[in-house]
């Protein structure tokens, strides 16, 4: 790809462009234009909440928290899904379906914040929970608050860039304190190439990019000119805070998504388990007005949702090649997978055709009732 830069117009005194010298032509800038047809895959699902797609590929995500709210704790559930090769874990969140890693490929956390033996802690229980005996060579685990900041940014690259050789992909980079990537998170233009920085990690590796940020005291606004950009940026956002109710709970709230609907999530709920030394999920609480019956109105939506972008244009696929499909899109298990067409089908959402091959029912009206 040619990513020859060509420089600004030079401005006059009364801030007008001076004339320009016409030089370029259109075919120079090809590589970055869309029409409808050019060929750009859906966006793979990497985290799904509630059948909502909190994450994807070739983009950045946030997890934000006041700090000791258990951002970290929330993060390290979820790699320990993410080096897994079913995408789950038994004392997870709720309704958290990772995309599942069969090919071991590299999931890498850089960690400008814990202490070294305290994030070793940490990787023996993501190890644990993810069922294996050692820690497996594609859990990648760096803590980098040693190295001056200048440097944070050169051996994240060449970690990237030699697990992704490696391993044969990335499956995702978590950044456990990407403030700490800037000197200043108000300064707008250091805090801005930082998230360009990430954003480019995303879109490199082919890969979802996590970075933990910290919120403003007494606020959910994320901190500093770098929290509001990765704010403006970010694919989605998590909101991690200590429930007040005095039963030493904390709660995850989907704050904002570019994927999906953040509104139709209930508030999902952990706590830290002295006997296995780490926090579990512990299920989730109604926001909104969220009743069970909603709930189940959400999985038939949902089901909907997944039979239009499956079998959209008169797709017709066999039932193992339609729950295959499913998984991708879900980035989930082929036993969830199984009970959403299994749905589909009771529902009439779609139908069986004398080729043994199901199709969109056209006809399915998608109301609630």
């Amino acid at each position: 790809m040619n990513n020859k830069l060509i420089a600004a117009p030079d401005f006059n005194l009364n801030g007008q462009p001076l004339a320009p010298n016409h030089n370029h032509t259109l075919p120079e800038y090809d590589q970055y234009r869309i029409t409808d047809l050019t060929p750009i895959p859906e966006p793979e699902p990497v985290i799904t909440i509630s059948g909502q797609i909190y994450a994807t590929i070739e983009d950045i995500f946030c997890i934000a928290g006041q700090p000791k709210s258990g951002k970290s704790s929330v993060q390290n559930m979820f790699i320990a899904q993410s080096i897994s090769t079913t995408g789950t874990i038994p004392d997870g969140v709720e309704g958290v379906q990772v995309l599942p890693n069969t090919n071991a490929k590299a999931v890498i956390l850089m960690d400008t914040e814990q202490a070294r033996h305290r994030q070793q802690s940490n990787v023996r229980n993501i190890t644990r929970r993810a069922g294996f005996d050692k820690t497996p060579d594609h859990f990648l685990s760096y803590n980098i608050r040693q190295l001056d900041l200048e440097n944070y940014v050169d051996v994240t690259t060449g970690i990237c860039e030699a697990a992704f050789d490696k391993f044969n992909g990335i499956h995702s980079v978590w950044i456990d304190g990407g403030a700490d990537y800037t000197a200043n998170v108000n300064d707008e233009e250091s805090s801005n190439a930082m998230i360009k920085y990430f954003e480019w990690l995303a879109i490199e590796f082919h890969t979802a990019v996590f970075v933990i940020v910290h919120t403003n005291p007494g606020s959910d606004k994320e901190r500093g000119h770098f929290g509001s950009q990765m704010q403006r940026k970010s694919g989605g956002t998590l909101l991690v805070k200590e429930d007040l109710s005095g039963n030493d709970t904390s709660t995850i709230e989907l704050k904002r998504l570019r994927y999906g609907g953040a509104g139709s999530v209930p508030l999902l709920t952990f706590q830290y388990d002295s006997f296995k030394g780490y926090h579990v999920g512990t299920g989730s609480k109604q926001i909104n007005g969220i009743t069970a019956d909603d709930k189940a109105k959400l999985k038939i939506t949902e089901a909907f949702n997944f039979s239009e972008m499956i079998f959209s244009g008169q797709k017709s696929l066999s039932g193992d090649k339609a729950i295959r499909a499913i998984m991708v899109k879900k980035a989930c298990q082929e036993r969830t997978a199984k009970g959403i067409f299994a749905l589909m089908n009771a529902s009439e959402m779609i139908l069986k055709g004398s080729d043994n091959n199901y199709r969109i029912n056209m006809q399915y009206n998608n109301e609630l009732q």
